[in-house]
């Protein structure tokens, strides 16, 4: 009776494995595909903001709006044609392109190409007419010159009074996106509204539909000629209830765990399948061969009781036997999932690794600032170096012919003179070192004699190899700013900088620095003797992309600017001093804060 009994639960006990097998799985299954898509919604998002800021920041550049009501005082075609190369090739936009108000394209930074966007018109995009009634647009369509698809992202630019004189227009592609879902073991894909397959990781998807999408709504699409003369043919899926949670999708003979999301700030779906046939068929195998080796255990141990008093000897070794096969089971069950753990802690970690990266992207303007302008000052640094190492040498060379004759006394005179040139050495190194970092320190007080020194000190080559004489007064009293000091040290390496790019090939240059306290603030005063600013330059001083320079990106000031204001002060323009350019750097009095907090 009790054999029969447990027969029967055993039984079934070995069909009812494989389903809870079959749970797990899905379980950790759907728990990784969310983990990944949340991963990738937020890199979408992350594409789509970094690209809508670039529009809205083109359509603020004064330049492109005097351009457009036909000032020819702020730069001509060719000049803005440039500057969208340049932008597209810094930024890896396909395209940028600036139409006037009746859809015709006069500026693209593909000015130079057979295709160029220049003279066409674009009236009949909806990204056109949108951005002139909404003030921006998004539109995803294939390219009518390229024959590519893409995501454009419109901005209307206006007058000063607000009046619409143009709209400027960026494409972008997701080429290295799709291109590392194709190494994915799943399958990734996005979708519009309608169900039109937008980005996939498998090619031959794109510009297809989901079999859900209603044929009513593909006409209207196919209509539109959003997406050319593509059929928009569905994919073949087979799928479930396509709700929020995880559903089973076929395709073909295949099945799939399908899970989808929105992409936040637009109306796309993100979609993630992973294959599960041979999954769940090893999972249910693996199950119920776990439990049939259960069951012939304890069917073997009930046989072994029954005969115990016969075959002791004989059961004990069948026992040894079986506990070995268990263990081995076990071990092989449990290195499994220590594979699968490494695998699970690996996405995790590329899924950081991606956040880090996003992230990174709004440090990486302004240290790239810094780092431009540490490559500029490297040759004369390493003269600067050359000339105490080779006094080194000397030195060197000399206190061994004096130990050699004796003279002890002129020996340790060389070492202490070998002493403050490696000093030197290191000083210019460590100040290099310390303005090339990022800032990590919190703020605090910041001696402005000290920041001032550091900040010269990195440019004090180039002034002597421009001929350029520094005027300053030492501060009779130590005078300190409510600061970060790296962040100091930038925005008076940037005004220094922009002083010398000025006296560039003028005779008899002169930069002077002044520190001036009313109490509350502190002022620091940078100028120089060079051309001055123009009107134009003066009034678009601190806007993006506006430069004097040539070779300028119009950055510099902007930079300065931000930082300057994150410190609680500003940065102005004023007066000129020596004849040439004047810039006011106006921080909190440290010395006076910390007088009201002991108060």
């Amino acid at each position: 009776m009790l054999l029969t009994l447990a027969l029967v639960l055993g039984v079934f006990a070995f069909w009812r494995s494989a389903d809870l097998g079959t749970a797990r799985l899905l379980t950790q299954s759907e728990q990784r595909l969310d983990s990944l898509m949340r991963g990738n919604a937020g890199w979408i998002r992350t594409i789509r903001d970094k690209f809508s800021t670039l529009s809205f920041a083109l359509a603020q550049d004064e330049a492109l709006r005097q351009y457009l009501m036909g000032n020819p005082a702020y730069g001509d075609a060719e000049a803005l044609n440039r500057k969208f190369q340049q932008l597209a090739e810094d930024t890896g936009a396909p395209v940028l392109y600036l139409l006037d108000i009746h859809s015709q394209t006069l500026v693209s930074s593909n000015w130079q190409e057979p295709d160029s966007f220049v003279g066409n018109h674009y009236g009949f995009r909806p990204y056109f007419t949108k951005a002139l009634e909404q003030g921006h647009a998004e539109y995803f369509a294939l390219g009518t010159s390229s024959g590519k698809a893409g995501l454009y992202i419109s901005r209307m630019v206006q007058d000063q009074e607000g009046k619409a004189v143009g709209v400027v227009v960026i494409k972008l592609v997701f080429d290295l996106l799709e291109k590392e879902w194709a190494g994915y073991g799943d399958r990734m894909f996005v979708t519009d509204p309608h169900g039109v397959i937008l980005l996939s990781g498998e090619a031959d998807w794109r510009l297809h539909s989901v079999n859900h999408a209603a044929s009513e709504k593909l006409m209207s699409v196919r209509a539109s000629q959003q997406f050319g003369d593509e059929p928009l043919e569905p994919v073949g899926l087979t799928m479930s209830d396509a709700g929020p949670g995880a559903s089973f999708w076929k395709l073909g003979q295949e099945r799939f765990l399908h899970v989808q999301q929105p992409v936040a700030g637009s109306d796309w779906t993100l979609h993630a399948m992973a294959p599960m046939k041979e999954a769940l068929r090893t999972q249910a195998f693996q199950s119920r061969l776990m439990v049939m080796g259960l069951l012939c255990a304890a069917l073997v141990l009930t046989a072994l009781g029954l005969q115990r008093n016969q075959q002791r000897r004989e059961s004990q070794a069948r026992q040894e036997l079986l506990r070995d096969a268990l263990e081995e089971a076990v071990e092989s069950r449990t290195a499994q999932l220590q594979v699968a753990r490494r695998r699970l802690e690996q996405e995790m970690q590329a899924l950081q690794e991606a956040r880090s990266r996003a992230r990174d992207l709004r440090e990486q303007l302004e240290q790239a600032e810094k780092l431009s302008f540490l490559g500029q000052v490297t040759a004369g640094v390493a003269h600067e170096i050359n000339q105490p190492v080779a006094a080194i040498e000397l030195y060197a060379d000399n206190t061994l012919r004096f130990l050699e004759q004796g003279q002890v006394e002129t020996a340790r005179q060389n070492l202490s003179r070998i002493q403050a040139l490696t000093q030197r050495i290191g000083s210019i190194t460590s100040q290099l070192c310390h303005y090339a970092r990022k800032p990590q320190e919190q703020e605090g007080p910041v001696r402005v004699q000290a920041a001032l020194d550091s900040a010269w000190q990195l440019l004090e080559h180039r002034a002597r190899a421009q001929g350029v004489v520094l005027e300053r007064e030492d501060l009779s009293e130590p005078v300190q700013v409510w600061a970060l000091p790296v962040r100091l040290e930038q925005v008076l390496v940037n005004l220094l900088r922009n002083a010398l790019d000025a006296l560039e090939g003028r005779e008899q240059g002169r930069i002077r620095m002044e520190v001036m306290t009313d109490g509350q603030h502190v002022r620091i005063v940078v100028s120089d003797n060079g051309p001055g600013l123009s009107p134009e330059i003066r009034q678009r001083l601190f806007t993006p992309f506006s430069s004097s320079r040539r070779q300028g990106v119009g950055l510099g000031l902007v930079i300065s600017y931000d930082i300057v204001a994150a410190l609680g002060g500003r940065l102005e323009e004023g007066p000129s001093r020596l004849g040439g350019a004047t810039f006011h750097i106006v921080l909190r009095n440290a010395d006076s804060a910390l007088d009201k907090e002991e108060r």
